[in-house]
């Protein structure tokens, strides 16, 4: 009973004459999950169809059982993605359900690695950036050097504070 309230309460309104949906984790193991999916049904059905679709890979059209009534489900095992789910009820006419991925669905995998999702990557620096900051850091580099020979290398090491140099002996005492 209270697993039935927590599923009703994590499903998603898919729309299109279908009521809430969810997908449940029953088991997973290095590359595979079982996963349970429900949907509700708000108008007559004959069947009801979950399509699971991920880029780069076949789609898989799943026949859902009629559960109880007004509500289908199926529990099957698929690869360890996060597909995307789209229902079909097939009736007087057919209908199709919004998209949605099975996260938001409501299937998490606890203490583990995340599924697999589509993400894009966010592009990095462009290789004329990278270029521009690296020059960059060489005339930076160029500065320091210049700054430390100005600072350093502009004194003789025989010159006192007056700019007289010294020349060790004492000349000038003896006439």
């Amino acid at each position: 009973m209270i697993r039935s309230v927590a599923i009703l309460l994590m499903a998603v309104q898919v729309g299109a004459g279908f009521g809430a949906a969810s997908a449940e984790l029953i088991s997973t193991s290095s590359n595979a999950m079982e996963i349970e999916l429900r949907v509700e049904v708000r108008q007559s059905a004959e069947s009801v169809i979950a399509h699971l679709a991920f880029p780069d890979t076949e789609s898989l059209t799943i026949p859902l059982v009629q559960r109880e009534s007004g509500v289908f489900g199926i529990r099957t095992e698929v690869k360890k993605m996060n597909y995307a789910v789209v229902f079909e009820l097939i009736g007087a006419e057919t209908v199709q359900s919004e998209q949605h991925t099975l996260t938001e669905l409501g299937l998490a995998l606890p203490g583990s690695e995340p599924i697999a999702t589509t993400t894009t990557e966010e592009p990095g620096l462009s290789e004329q950036t990278q270029r521009w900051g690296w020059l960059a850091l060489g005339f930076a580099a160029a500065a320091l050097s210049v700054l430390a020979f100005w600072v350093l290398g502009g004194r003789e090491p025989d010159q006192d504070s007056s700019g007289t140099a010294s020349t060790g002996s004492s000349e000038s005492e003896e006439s």
